[in-house]
């Protein structure tokens, strides 16, 4: 190229200075174009024209007899040439081919030759060789005659054909996706569907275009979903995606459950319209269903099983039941991690067990047997014992045990044996003629008998009944009228005359009971007494009486008139004094007028009474939140629960609010009154119809019994009252016995609620910090709040022993709001640039305050925490508790920016769909599962579960209780996230945490 840009002409031998302006000649490049005035002239110089054309962004040539003729340096640049060198070559250089040259004349000769302009993309050539789309414009000097030369206009369109090609494709990927998807796609505007795509039709049971302009109210199945859509709409204002679980109505009026996700076409403006994608869920819902179903009643199994069930390793107790911890005598967890020696009475009868259990416990073969066994106090029992292992390919994993007390039918056995005996000894010298009886011969009878009816031992076993019958026509109608009696479940009692073996007729009191009421003839017991003596003297008495009882008729008549209507008006009177006026059941006062009845009883009788003290678990929340009619309903359905279940000779007494107390006198042993609380328990936890509601609650259940726990009736009471509140403490719905630690744990936990409430007072409450670091890098991610308690002379005290009164008793709320300040101060202070995120626990009690929002807002302003570095935590239980309120809760959370971890997580039971639905950023993996790590296969598998599970949802995992080392390289393996424990640090007061960030 040369150095300034010039037009070249191959015809022109002088060069612009060598002609005067005048002389520049308008060349016919720009034939047509009307002419610019410049100081008079009409004409366009060669200069201007020279600069206009060396100046244009876009290509310009002017070809002649098929060459170059002309060009500027844009077009000689946009094909690779120098100006100079493309001037006289054939117009075939910038094309492909020869064939795409041809091609492009017959299109561009019709369209110049009649005076028309050519405006076309063409694909053109480099003078390398590279290839690039051309938008190319030309125009003939004269069409009239071609010859004289074309202009021709060059503009470089690759960028831009590719993006419209590429927007092609798009659209086309688009469009199939859009018909092709299994899923329902619909854009919806104004509330009304403007386009679906054909699976969203079939979905919903319509056919192509059915639906298009319908409104979308139509498609759900209930209205309250519908009235929700508002804050779906309030999610697309502010360009998130909304997702919702809707029940929808498909055209025939079947309903199915649907999963729905939508973004607003332009973010934040809802109103040009929201593209959702519908999926039908209703099978996965079953499934969850069915699963959530499965595994509460495997657990209900496991928790309520009536017999102990233990897993086994080494002979080490890894896992039992509290049934088999209360077999034994052991508090719960307390089995755990003991050798299964504590339960043989001796070292002998361990190893000689080791010997014949390991012996016969392969393969798929159960072991059983039964064995006395030894309890924590000492005591021995006998217990039906089954055993297999897990897995028979490899018995050192471990094994499944089942217990199951027999002593009761081991001493029923014993007492049977000798009830036989002293049955044998009854029948020898009873004063009465006892038979058995089968098919109407006599199978065995008592000397007694035989004498009664004068014949010799073994002389009337094997004949028929017939021989002490007067007559075959008697016997026979005798036995229609007894067997039918025997039939309908009666016995038999008649007095008759009977034939003796000599002849002589005596009279005999006769009562007959069939063994099997629906089988008769599978025998029947017959008691036959010699009253003819008695029979004699009764009718002469009777004969006497008769006349007397005539002349008192009268007198009786009137005098038993006047008494009951005495007795009727006392025993009102009575009944009012006595008991409860809303359920009928008996008060206080006839409460401890019986127990005191009973407990001598008791005495005189060598047996034990046991009071049970039921309270019901959060019936003030019913009571306060639906009313006292309510409240009232169901107090009513308790009492006749509690009266259906109870024995004929048991007392159930209201004495006020929601507290019940029912006296089992006469019991054997303490297990029967635990048997009767589990039952108790069991029916009281059954949903109630109340008014149109169903509703539930369950008890919390003291027990004490007579005379460990107490000799007189105020004593048990007021003990089986302190169980019931330890039962209270221990979980609610499950019954607890009365010992003398509850005493002391009462006073204790008085004096601990006294100095909480000093303490929170007096400021001895500290904010201690543990860091969480980042499994990845190892760096510090964040910290834990954690408080403690400075006591002025216990020293420092742990959480575990006061956090369960504080709530209680409410203290927790103003100690959670104090904590939540202290963490976010101490979060601002080492620094918000460092992004370390500060995690605050909330009680269950502080969750559900209707002011934990508007809480957690003031304290972010005042101390200036930005709340992306605030984490909440909050215990699996509490998230699945009232999801209707958490939800709402946890959402407006989130709009402050707080991040919401839940923490505890493995030990509740969180249904998918809602983790899925709950705004959550991290799941914290309970302690409890880490500690065995990585040795046990089952906590290995559930915490990869965990992991993974949380992975597929979005949501980040922090595992707590981190140890060791070996626990470490486990949760690498499964790429858990962040960790948490004495591993990575422990917690340590505010300062000496802030000294590393100073």
């Amino acid at each position: 190229m040369s150095e300034a840009p010039r037009l070249r002409d191959r015809d022109e031998q002088r060069t612009r200075e060598e002609r005067p302006n005048d002389e520049r000649e308008t060349p016919q490049l720009f034939a047509g174009q009307p002419p610019v005035s410049y100081a008079g002239r009409t004409r366009y110089t060669q200069l201007e024209y020279e600069a206009i054309l060396a100046n244009a962004s876009i290509g310009i040539a002017f070809t002649r007899d098929r060459r170059f003729f002309l060009c500027n340096p844009k077009f000689a640049e946009m094909f690779g040439w120098d100006s100079d060198e493309l001037i006289g070559q054939p117009g075939e250089t910038v094309y492909p081919s020869r064939e795409s040259y041809d091609a492009m004349a017959q299109v561009a000769v019709p369209v110049l030759g009649s005076g028309g302009q050519l405006d076309i993309e063409w694909e053109m050539r480099r003078k390398d060789g590279s290839t690039f789309v051309c938008r190319v414009i030309a125009k003939a000097i004269n069409p009239a005659n071609t010859q004289q030369g074309t202009i021709w206009i060059c503009e470089d369109v690759t960028q831009e054909k590719r993006a419209a090609d590429e927007l092609n494709r798009v659209l086309r990927e688009q469009e199939a996706i859009f018909t092709s998807a299994t899923a329902g796609i619909v854009f919806i505007k104004d509330r009304r569907i403007v386009r679906c795509n054909r699976s969203y039709e079939e979905m919903y049971g319509f056919g192509p275009g059915e639906l298009d302009g319908t409104p979308i109210r139509e498609r759900y199945a209930e209205t309250s979903d519908f009235a929700r859509a508002d804050q779906s709409y309030a999610d697309l204002a502010k360009g998130l995606t909304s997702r919702r679980v809707v029940l929808s109505r498909r055209r025939d009026g079947e309903t199915f459950w649907s999963r729905l996700e939508g973004r607003a076409v332009e973010a934040g403006d809802p109103d040009r319209g929201a593209v959702w994608i519908v999926e039908d869920i209703t099978e996965q819902r079953r499934a969850e269903a069915d699963l959530q179903r499965l595994l509460a009643e495997q657990q209900l199994i496991l928790d309520n099983a009536t017999v102990g069930v233990a897993f086994v390793r080494r002979r080490v107790y890894q896992r039992c039941n509290a049934r088999l911890e209360e077999m034994f005598g052991y508090a719960p967890g307390e089995m755990a991690g003991q050798s299964t020696r504590i339960m043989f009475p001796s070292v002998t009868d361990f190893e000689e067990a080791g010997r014949l259990v390991y012996a016969k416990l392969t393969g798929d073969r159960p072991f059983s047997s039964d064995w006395l066994l030894k309890r924590a106090d000492g005591s021995t029992f006998w217990c039906k014992v089954v055993g297999k292992v897990v897995d028979p390919q490899a018995p050192e994993d471990g094994s499944i045990w089942i217990f199951d007390d027999i002593n009761a039918e081991h001493e029923a056995r014993e007492a049977l044996e000798r009830a036989l005996a002293e049955q044998e000894l009854i029948l020898a010298n009873a004063t009465v003629g006892i038979s058995f009886v089968r098919h109407r011969i006599y199978q065995r009878c008592n000397p007694r008998l035989e004498e009664i009816f004068g014949y010799g031992p073994g002389e009337l076993v094997g004949r028929s009944t017939a021989v002490i019958f007067q007559s075959r026509e008697e016997w026979e109608r005798c036995g229609v009228e007894r067997y039918e009696a025997f039939r309908a479940g009666r016995s038999f009692v008649e007095e008759r005359q009977y034939r003796c073996k000599d002849g002589h007729l005596i009279w005999c009191k006769v009562v007959g009971r069939a063994l099997d009421p629906n089988d008769p003839d599978a025998g029947i017991i017959w008691i036959h007494d010699d009253i003819t003596a008695e029979r004699e003297a009764r009718e002469a008495l009777e004969r006497a009486v008769a006349e007397r009882t005539a002349e008192l008729s009268a007198a009786n008549e009137m005098l038993e008139a006047e008494i009951a209507e005495r007795k009727q008006a006392e025993s009102r009177a009575q009944h009012l004094a006595d008991h409860d006026a809303l359920t009928g059941l008996p008060n206080r006062r006839l409460l401890e007028d019986r127990l005191t009845q009973g407990l001598a009883l008791s005495y005189r009788n060598r047996k034990g009474t046991a009071v049970m003290f039921i309270d019901l678990d959060r019936f003030k929340t019913i009571n306060d939140s639906l009313g006292h009619a309510v409240g009232d309903a169901l107090l009513k359905e308790v009492a006749q629960r509690l009266v259906a279940q109870m024995r004929e000779g048991d007392t159930i007494c209201r004495i006020g609010g929601d507290e019940f107390v029912v006296v089992l006198p006469e019991i054997k042993r303490s297990s029967d009154a635990a048997h009767v609380a589990q039952k108790v328990i069991e029916n009281l936890s059954q949903s109630m119809l109340i008014e149109g509601r169903e509703l539930t609650v369950t008890p919390s259940i003291g027990i004490s019994v007579f005379p460990e726990d107490g000799r007189d009736a105020e004593t048990l009471i007021r003990n089986a009252d302190a169980a019931m509140y330890h039962a209270k403490d221990m979980g609610r719905a499950n019954y607890q016995f009365f010992t003398d630690q509850m005493n002391l744990a009462a006073s204790r936990r008085l004096a601990l609620e006294t100095d909480l409430r000093r303490a929170v007072q007096k400021g001895e409450l500290l904010v201690y910090y543990q860091p969480i670091s980042e499994l990845r890098t190892g760096c510090v991610a964040g910290h834990e709040a954690l408080v403690r308690w400075q006591h002025p002379s216990r020293g420092l005290v742990a959480p575990t022993e006061f956090i369960h009164v504080a709530e209680e008793t409410g203290l927790i709320v103003g100690m959670g709001s104090w904590v939540l300040a202290e963490a976010c101060r101490w979060g601002n202070f080492i620094g918000v640039e460092r992004g370390l995120q500060v995690s605050v626990n909330l009680s269950a009690r502080q969750f559900m305050e209707p002011k934990l929002v508007e809480t957690v807002a003031r304290t972010l302003a005042e101390t200036g925490l930005p709340g992306r570095l605030l984490e909440l935590e909050i215990t699996e239980s509490t998230t699945m508790q009232n999801t209707d309120i958490t939800l709402p809760t946890m959402k407006k959370l989130k709009d402050l920016g707080v991040s919401i971890a839940i923490d505890d997580f493995g030990t509740g039971y969180s249904s998918l769909a809602y983790l899925k639905r709950f705004p959550v950023d991290k799941l914290k993996v309970d302690r409890s599962f880490l500690a065995d790590l990585p040795r046990d296969r089952e906590h290995r598998a559930i915490v990869s579960a965990i992991v993974a599970m949380a992975h597929a949802l979005g949501i980040k995992v922090v595992a707590e209780g981190v140890e060791n080392e070996a626990q470490l390289e486990f949760l690498q393996s499964c790429e858990c996230d962040y960790v948490q424990g004495f591993l990575v640090g422990e917690p340590v007061d505010a300062d000496t945490a802030a000294k590393d960030y100073l």
